[in-house]
């Protein structure tokens, strides 16, 4: 709605500031969002590094683990249990909204948590302290990928809201406040036209009364 497609009119006025309004409220409620939406990112990004950082600490264990259960049982026996191992485990892959972003939710499961399926003749404590390591690195791993994801969507979201908003302050809320204050501007001036046109008509009036009445008593 600009000045060169709306004819400046009291019902336009009033249209325009309504429009306004309106405006004016979904940037408030955008910038709202936005914000929520910022500490939710930030949040995400340090959850998503502190998880990387753990997740990097572990696997470095988790090898060196599994290297000394090699060293003390032969690379051989262990690919062995590791062969004919029946441990079931998957990531699962849910969604959650937040302020209206879809983001997901991984999770790790396992069959039976921390509870190796090889048989006592074939484990040593280093075999099982790797077990538990890498059954971290799969729980990490999972949250590593939800945190990411995390970010990834809110960072999306938080880029078109900023463009909306961006809209709103530099576009259409000048550019309706111009519209109002030009349809103003126009009103007042033929207010004031049509006040020099009836204190006109009035003194015409009164001049050509006052000449009726002269004439008619000579």
């Amino acid at each position: 709605m600009s000045a060169e497609n709306i004819s400046p009119t009291r019902i336009n006025l009033i249209q325009t500031k309504k429009t306004l309004s309106l405006a004016e409220s979904g940037r408030e409620v955008l910038e709202r969002k936005r914000d929520i939406l910022l500490r939710e990112l930030r949040s995400s990004v340090y959850d998503a590094e502190r998880t990387r950082v753990d997740l990097l600490e572990i696997l470095s264990q988790a090898y060196s683990s599994l290297k000394e259960a090699n060293m003390a049982k032969g690379s051989e026996a262990i690919a062995n249990v590791a062969l004919t191992s029946n441990h079931a485990s998957e990531f699962l892959v849910d969604y959650r909204s937040i302020m209206g972003v879809i983001v997901p939710v991984v999770t790790f499961q396992a069959e039976s948590d921390l509870k190796p399926d090889y048989g006592f003749a074939n484990t040593s404590a280093e075999l099982d302290r790797a077990f538990k390591q890498f059954y971290r690195v799969l729980e990490l791993l999972a949250h590593l990928a939800k945190a990411e994801g995390t970010t990834f969507q809110i960072a999306n979201d938080v880029s078109r809201t900023q463009r909306r908003v961006n809209a709103l302050n530099h576009v259409l809320i000048p550019r309706y406040r111009n519209t109002a204050k030009w349809i103003e501007l126009v009103l007042e001036e033929k207010e004031r036209e049509e006040f020099v046109r009836t204190k006109r008509i009035k003194t015409m009036i009164k001049t050509h009364g006052k000449e009726l009445f002269e004439n008619e008593n000579i």
